[in-house]
């Protein structure tokens, strides 16, 4: 037994693949607190990321792509995390802080969400995506 779940995309021009039917492929939906919505899905060997911020322009990501992001997308997670706990030596924070710029000066290409400026709640939610679009990609 299978349920169809239906979301309102908000804004103009939606990607197509985000309409419809997304059964047989991974799909995911996020909306923040503001309403501002953002849709995933593996197609093709790549992930397709968009959002109504980016006027629903599409981004999209090899698996290279994908790990190094999910890199960067978790280090700012933990560093975030470390700098605002008050429990945890400031030395710390700071230590995490050169491994994340390490895994940074690893990775030759473009980052293709770099650009973007994301809410805690997106980078939980991207973080999740990125991580198992990564073990779909292999």
């Amino acid at each position: 037994m299978s349920a169809e779940l239906r979301i309102n995309i908000q804004g103009k021009n939606p990607p197509v693949w985000a309409i419809g039917d997304q059964s047989g492929s991974y799909f995911s939906y996020y909306e923040n607190e503001h309403g501002e919505q953002w849709v995933a899905k593996i197609d093709d060997g790549f992930l397709r990321i968009s959002g109504i911020e980016l006027e629903w322009e599409q981004l999209q990501l090899t698996v290279e792509e994908a790990i190094a992001e999910n890199n960067r997308i978790v280090d700012q997670i933990v560093a975030g995390t470390l700098m605002q706990s008050k429990d945890i030596p400031e030395s710390v924070g700071k230590a995490y802080l050169e491994i994340a710029e390490s895994h940074r000066r690893g990775y030759q290409g473009e980052l293709p969400l770099a650009h973007l400026i994301f809410g805690s709640g997106e980078l939980l939610w991207l973080a999740s995506v990125l991580n198992t679009a990564i073990s779909r990609m292999k």
